[in-house]
């Protein structure tokens, strides 16, 4: 679910991909993260992203380059964006 809602979310060029490397489920299953590596067509590693989501009207994600600095972060209550920094 969350990798659905970053791919209508984030603004990725059509030649990026996200490809999952980590899933975290809390034990009462309301909140989890995932992490994903962006993949260039060439197979290279250009950054990374994490997401959360607390239940489907709550949720975000943090954009980092390939050198781990933040280049955006949004975070969504129901269907409004609620913060934005880039």
């Amino acid at each position: 679910m969350i990798q659905e809602f970053l791919q209508s979310t984030l603004p990725l060029d059509s030649s990026l991909t996200l490809k999952r490397s980590d899933v975290n489920p809390d034990s009462a299953g309301h909140h989890h993260s995932e992490g994903f590596e962006l993949v260039s067509n060439a197979g290279e590693t250009v950054g990374f992203v994490k997401a959360w989501e607390d239940d489907s009207s709550f949720r975000g994600y943090v954009h980092f380059d390939s050198d781990g600095n933040v280049v955006d972060w949004k975070v969504f209550t129901s269907a409004s964006e609620v913060n934005r920094h880039s």
